[in-house]
């Protein structure tokens, strides 16, 4: 019991050590987009949930889908945060996933999804297979070097594992590949909002969102062909 405890404690030490260093790190723009996007899943999610007459089966499919990534979300910010990056990068993939099966609902029969994985290579573009795959190789620590998100620097110069995250520059790479999946979900969660609730005033949040994707830009977590 008293290791438990003294895991616990040093553990929370480290983690707040850890949430200062990412935000001392961050940019301003980096920070402001960060509270930007988490406010407004926050509202654009209020106006979702509520009581509806009859909902279909796959109107309430994609409802529970949606509040899982929403919850999951805001778990996975706090993860990065606080240096738990490989957890972060596998709950991201995720995250893909729920999306992927989102758009599937839209498209395809719902007898036709019931008991299979999501096919992110069918439902997205380069970009978004390029980035399940990445996700995957640290899911699944599918090579050494995924070791790097949980290693630290010793005094003498050596690396060596560690079971206590240390704030990493890594960590800002991370949450941009967060973020990068959440913007496409938020832009289909207001969809989905417009779609099912007609009394959303949609264009506070789409003016919201469009002001996030120019921020998106600024801080590199969506990237041109200029870029």
């Amino acid at each position: 019991m008293e290791a438990a405890l003294l895991y616990q404690e040093q553990a929370d030490k480290t983690r707040a050590i850890v949430k200062k260093a990412f935000e001392t790190n961050e940019t301003e723009v980096h920070y402001s987009f960060r509270i930007t996007l988490d406010g407004l899943i926050n509202l654009v999610a209020k106006k979702l949930v509520g009581k509806y007459e009859e909902p279909t089966k796959e109107f309430l499919y994609q409802l529970n889908i949606a509040i899982s990534y929403i919850r999951s979300h805001y778990i996975i910010n706090e993860l990065i945060l606080s240096g738990d990056l490989i957890e972060a990068y596998t709950l991201i993939r995720k995250q893909l996933e729920k999306l992927t099966r989102l758009h599937e609902i839209d498209s395809l029969p719902l007898k036709i999804l019931i008991g299979q994985t999501p096919k992110v290579n069918n439902v997205f573009k380069e970009v978004a297979k390029v980035l399940y795959r990445e996700l995957s190789e640290v899911a699944h620590f599918g090579k050494p070097k995924v070791s790097q998100l949980i290693s630290f620097r010793t005094s003498d110069g050596k690396n060596g594992p560690s079971l206590f995250p240390t704030y990493k520059e890594s960590a800002l790479i991370c949450y941009d590949k967060n973020a990068f999946v959440a913007l496409y979900f938020t832009h289909w969660l207001i969809e989905f909002t417009i779609k099912h609730n007609k009394e959303y005033e949609s264009e506070e949040d789409e003016n919201t969102f469009s002001i996030l994707e120019k921020m998106a830009l600024d801080c590199n977590i969506i990237k041109t062909d200029k870029k």
